[in-house]
């Protein structure tokens, strides 16, 4: 059963609605003196979401057909820490770079956020 919509007309997500435990990185400029990347700072982790493939496409780079894909995810309004575009989440074994998130109606009950899968080989 849908919960009810608020006043500004947005319905929100239930808690088992929430299907993932993801983790939220800043990810660190500059390199070590060996030249290997800085690795990520993380930000918060274990963060309960819903995520949603949003959309799939193909690009065409140097003779060979990329698949992209895009999610919508959604977190309860963060209250103790605040995210920005240049953040990366990292979803099981994939790292999703973010490209914009909103607060629907302004109460600060629920992000969403949009992002693009970077990396799907990630080790943990």
């Amino acid at each position: 059963m849908p919960l009810p919509k608020n006043p500004a007309g947005v319905r929100y997500k239930s808690s088992n609605d929430y299907n993932c435990l993801i983790t939220f990185l800043q990810p660190n400029a500059g390199a070590a003196a060996d030249g290997t990347p800085n690795a990520p700072t993380v930000v918060k982790q274990n963060v309960h979401a819903n995520v949603a493939e949003w959309r799939g496409k193909e690009t065409d780079k140097t003779d060979v057909r990329v698949a992209v894909s895009s999610y919508k995810i959604v977190i309860r309004y963060p209250k103790s820490w605040s995210l920005d575009t240049g953040m990366q989440i990292l979803l099981r074994n994939q790292l999703h770079e973010i490209d914009s998130f909103s607060d629907p109606d302004g109460l600060r009950v629920e992000l969403h956020i949009w992002t693009n899968v970077t990396d799907d080989t990630v080790s943990n």
